[in-house]
């Protein structure tokens, strides 16, 4: 039974490892990897594909100062994702990129964007609410089956068993949310980098 558990907790680990790793590989099997979390678009307009190309190097890489985008011509995509040190990158929790599809409509290039965090992140988020909220509902159940409620006492103590539940319930909503909104706006500063490399400094029109 410990072999087993050891080795379960090795293939966790190394599952999770791997998920990020490939998370932040750029490449074109890489691009879509992940989970949704977000979209938009962007218009860009009087400029061509060509345009678009010519401002990455011969290996479709686009150095910025807060990420890196990479250009795959033959699939009209760009991947683009922040910089992080690499200790920083495998402690945070839901790091995320961008996929960019390009493509043209009349004098303009429209850029169709896709928040992505690793589906490790995604899984174990759902995770912990469904264990905190299944849990709460379930302790509670289990206690009112036996009696809990049929005296003031069990009654304050439901109400505490209730309370802690949603406490740790709402304390991961209020995490989650934060490190999202953390995380976007690392992604807005590496996007607005893109936009002006791709531009020459001129802000994309929002269509969306």
């Amino acid at each position: 039974m410990i072999l087993a558990g050891l080795f379960a907790g090795a293939l966790f680990i190394g599952l999770l490892v791997g998920d990020r790793l490939y998370f932040r590989t750029l490449s074109l099997e890489a691009s879509r990897y992940g989970c949704r979390v977000g979209r938009g678009e962007h218009r860009l307009n009087d400029l061509t594909p060509a345009q678009i190309h010519a401002r990455f190097d011969a290996l479709g890489i686009l150095a910025l100062h807060n990420g890196v985008a990479r250009l795959f011509v033959d699939a009209h995509r760009i991947l683009l994702r922040p910089r992080y040190p690499t200790l920083w990158a495998f402690l945070w929790i839901w790091p995320m990129k961008i996929t960019i599809d390009l493509r043209t409509e009349g004098q303009s290039v429209v850029l169709s964007s896709t928040k992505r965090i690793p589906w490790c992140s995604a899984l174990l988020t759902g995770v912990w609410f469904c264990i905190v909220g299944v849990g709460t509902l379930a302790t509670l159940i289990t206690y009112g089956i036996e009696g809990g409620f049929s005296s003031s006492g069990g009654m304050l103590m439901g109400a505490g068993i209730l309370t802690l539940g949603s406490f740790f319930f709402f304390s991961g909503l209020v995490t989650v949310v934060m490190a999202y909104r953390m995380e976007n706006s690392r992604l807005a500063r590496v996007s607005q980098e893109l936009h002006a490399a791709l531009t020459g400094g001129a802000s994309p029109a929002t269509t969306r």
